[in-house]
């Protein structure tokens, strides 16, 4: 019981990890995608503008196996 019970932790554990690297990519691609609109944040654009910019993350960033719309 006590190795099946650490099995399931360590596999927690490196789901954890996976998706902090995941988010990692996925914050640095968002922040090259800011700059390349010219703003530090989607809240400066007007709604055209930012539907442009998410439309461009959607478009651009690739999340990877198993992620799907």
């Amino acid at each position: 019981l006590f190795e099946a019970k650490k099995v399931k932790e360590d596999e927690t554990e490196a789901a954890a990890r996976e998706e902090s690297e995941k988010q990692k990519k996925y914050q640095a691609f968002f922040q090259k995608a800011l700059k390349k609109f010219g703003v530090k944040s989607p809240g400066e654009l007007d709604d055209n503008k930012k539907k442009e910019f998410f439309n461009y993350v959607d478009k651009n960033y690739d999340a990877g196996e198993g992620e799907s719309d």
